[in-house]
């Protein structure tokens, strides 16, 4: 039961039936199958069903992924507590993401860990912080790096780095020729933000509550789910925005200016997540470890 378990993971993962019959150098029929006799051992339970080239997991499919993938972590650990692991360095490793860091810093540390160990894939699953903290909750990432703290009884945060949200607007703005603006200013011109649960949105919202203003005090035109999303709605006109120094200083900056905001400090940090009191496998643990060991030259 735990090969067609495993098989069933790797196809959720992989989202293919063909490429998972490469890798395993067996064919696609022969993974069809394995996946059909599967659903016969757990009575008939439909888990996927298949939609156009791919294929989409049932309700009772999401429910066997998250408790497969938690009772397959879980055989890992036991074998690497007991001292049988090999500790070879090959596999996937599945790691979550808010968006800045999930699209503009780990992608870099990702290829420099591989040049290591190049037997190593990953899954990158991009999302607010708190969709992501969520996964890490329900196993379904092995561990996460996020835009807040989530340090709860069931999951903890480490501090990886410094970010900092600065003011953009596009570059023919009327605020552009100011040195410097103050949050009462701000409030008659339109503005672009993200959407709720994003750690970005909670780091302007914690500033702003420290001068007694909050998001309902502006003109909110337009709220947006990516980084990107938002540069290119300034960059067209739409309103200003704050954004994260590492998505401008890395991205397209062209159409956009930076502005100055009088008193206001917007530095957070970006934070490792992982589960409580859970062991990861070893090789997310080792890349984990690398990431970890990247916060002092970062600050």
């Amino acid at each position: 039961m735990f090969d067609l378990m495993r098989l069933f993971v790797q196809v959720v993962e992989e989202e293919s039936f063909t490429v998972v019959a490469r890798k395993l150098e067996i064919s696609q029929p022969a993974v069809s199958n394995q996946m059909r006799a599967l659903e016969e051992k757990l009575g008939g339970v439909k888990l996927i069903n298949r939609k156009g080239k791919g294929f989409v997991l049932t309700q009772e499919g999401e429910i066997f992924y998250r408790h497969s993938k938690h009772m397959l972590d879980s055989w890992t650990e036991i074998i690497e507590q007991i001292g049988n692991s090999d500790r070879v360095m090959s596999g996937k490793i599945h790691i979550g993401a808010s968006n800045v860091p999930g699209e503009y810093l780990l992608p870099m540390y990702l290829a420099n860990f591989r040049k290591s160990f190049p037997d190593i894939s990953f899954k990158l699953t991009i999302g607010d912080s708190l969709e992501v903290a969520e996964k890490v909750l329900n196993h379904e990432v092995d561990f996460a790096v996020v835009g807040a703290v989530f340090d709860t009884e069931k999951l903890t945060s480490e501090y990886w780095l410094k970010d900092e949200l600065v003011i953009l607007v596009q570059e023919d703005h009327p605020l552009q020729a100011k040195k410097s603006v103050d949050l009462q200013t701000l409030k008659s011109y339109p503005m672009v933000i993200r959407e709720n649960g994003s750690g970005h949105r909670r780091a302007f919202e914690e500033a702003l509550a420290k001068h007694s203003f909050d998001l309902h005090d502006f003109n909110i035109v337009l709220e947006v789910g990516s980084t990107e999303g938002v540069k290119n709605s300034v960059r067209s006109g739409l309103g200003y925005s704050f954004l994260s120094r590492h998505a401008i200083e890395q991205g397209e900056k062209s159409g956009l200016a930076e502005l100055a905001v009088k008193d206001l400090n917007l530095e957070r940090g970006f934070y490792l997540l992982t589960r409580r009191n859970k062991s990861l496998s070893y090789i997310a643990e080792e890349c984990y470890r690398y990431l970890s060991l990247q916060r002092s030259d970062l600050k």
